[in-house]
């Protein structure tokens, strides 16, 4: 009991360590009280949530066979579930498992931005996630919820043509805890999967084929809705000029006559 209660002493005092020091680097550099206020909220919510600041800390403390033990008890059956890699080696998916990395991210954070370069996928641990666009990203387009993935097609992409950039906007709905795997990781376990190699390189091109297909006939109908009702027309050049003598109130002073303008 008294180990117990020393490890758990000890580390609040890590956690409270931690915080301490980051705030006096925020007051050194002068850091808005804004941000400062954001990293607080985050140290205070992912202790409370987790009871320490890394996940990754703990585990790497644990033999190998504890680590696969505990991630294909959490995360493994959500990863067979993701159509991109399906069919690929069990083993496999164990390591990618054990690579990981769990992010808090505090509501209204982004988590990725059209434009961006994808190097990650996101599978949600706990909390959620909403993809939006439009002015000031006020437009809901879909709330992704826990076990649900994303930016899985961006793992495959090349950078060349800029294929890899992200296509749409995604922030944190309340607290978010994501599940991060990198590119970079991916690749460096694929090198010993040959199969699966062929597998994901398989899908990736039909999972191209068919957003290029989606993005095509968008396309399509948009054109559709042109021939259908027509360019809108350009203003004639007598409105456009009667729109002019208005901005410049001088219609105001041709209504009003000479008598009224002395």
């Amino acid at each position: 009991m008294r180990d117990v209660i020393g490890a758990a002493t000890a580390a609040q005092t890590h956690f409270r360590a931690s915080m301490d020091g980051c705030v006096a680097y925020m007051n050194t550099y002068t850091i808005p009280k804004l941000v400062q206020n954001r990293v607080r909220t985050w140290y205070n919510y992912t202790w409370d949530s987790q009871g320490m600041l890394d996940e990754s800390e703990l585990l790497d403390t644990m033999p190998l066979v504890m680590r696969i033990a505990i991630a294909v008890d959490i995360n493994l059956a959500t990863f067979q579930k993701i159509a991109l890699f399906q069919g690929c080696d069990q083993q496999m998916l164990v390591d990618m498992l054990l690579r990981l990395k769990s992010i808090i991210y505090l509501p209204g954070d982004f988590v990725v931005k059209k434009g961006d370069i994808g190097k990650e996928m996101y599978i949600i641990k706990s909390g959620a996630v909403q993809v939006v666009g439009g002015p000031d990203n006020s437009i809901v387009f879909v709330t992704l919820k826990a076990g649900c993935v994303f930016g899985e097609i961006s793992l495959l992409q090349s950078a060349k043509d800029g294929g890899n950039r992200r296509t749409a906007n995604v922030k944190a709905y309340g607290f978010a805890n994501l599940f991060v795997l990198e590119k970079k990781d991916l690749f460096d376990i694929l090198v010993h999967y040959p199969e699966s190699q062929k597998v994901l390189a398989k899908k990736g091109r039909q999972l191209m084929k068919t957003k290029a297909a989606t993005g095509a006939q968008a396309k399509e109908e948009k054109q559709k809705g042109l021939a259908l009702f027509g360019q809108k027309p350009p203003t004639p050049k007598f409105l456009r000029a009667f729109g002019n003598l208005r901005k410049a109130g001088l219609l105001e002073k041709l209504k009003k006559g000479p008598e009224e303008d002395r």
